[in-house]
């Protein structure tokens, strides 16, 4: 998922009286990675770190980051199978 707004991510979060490493804790990635986040330094996202993100703050994720779609292409092994793999867009 991509990051609409980070700052808005960081308002959220001190709303709720978190700080980075509480956040941290409760969505399990780390300290530096919310700092990323929060930072714009990182501006796509799982989409499970988002929606915890959005869960511990409580803010709805659609305020927070956009939905990337994914899409199915098919791609040619070496031995010319025909695989499909979903890659976001």
């Amino acid at each position: 998922m991509k990051v609409k707004d980070p700052e808005k991510i960081r308002r959220w979060r001190r709303r709720r009286g978190l700080n980075q490493d509480q956040l941290a804790y409760l969505t399990g990635c780390t300290q530096q990675a919310i700092s990323v986040i929060e930072t714009g330094k990182m501006t796509t996202l799982s989409e499970e770190l988002a929606l915890a993100i959005a869960k511990h703050v409580e803010c709805p994720w659609e305020d927070l980051f956009d939905a990337h779609e994914s899409t199915v292409v098919s791609i040619m092994t070496n031995d010319q199978q025909s695989v499909s793999q979903s890659i976001s867009a």
